[in-house]
């Protein structure tokens, strides 16, 4: 009698692993999401002495931000975008030069100033909800 109740669980253990085993998803079946799906919005902003120029600018939330940065002023300066240091890294420009990168807008709000050398010199607002769709 036993034996019989060992073999149902040894057959209960078997089946519930090829049950799990087989209802997981494989990493390689699920298709990752592309970076390039995202809407592309293109923005300029030019550095001239002491100023950021269009001082105010918006991207709607969820669009991917080509941003192409002209520096017009006379020294090297340091460009950052309040907000999202950890999605745009722009390095120090010398005059005359010109710098592109992308980053993804999902934060919405207008707080997102513009810090020319650590000091506001503009802002840009993304435009959309904080909720996400479908969900109350």
């Amino acid at each position: 009698m036993k034996r019989r109740y060992l073999v149902l669980a040894l057959a209960i253990v078997v089946a519930s692993v090829a049950l799990t085993m087989t209802g997981r998803p494989r990493r390689d079946a699920v298709p990752p999401i592309a970076a390039s799906a995202a809407p592309v919005v293109e923005l300029v902003v030019v550095i001239e002495p002491g100023r950021v120029s269009p001082a105010a600018t918006s991207v709607p939330k969820g669009h991917r931000v080509r941003l192409r940065v002209d520096h017009r002023g006379r020294a090297t300066v340091r460009l950052a975008l309040a907000g999202y240091e950890d999605l745009l890294d722009i390095p120090p420009l010398a005059p005359g030069t010109t710098w592109a990168g992308e980053f993804l807008a999902d934060r919405p709000g207008e707080d997102f100033a513009w810090l020319l050398d650590g000091q506001p010199a503009g802002r840009l607002t993304v435009t959309g909800s904080h909720l996400i769709e479908g969900h109350r």
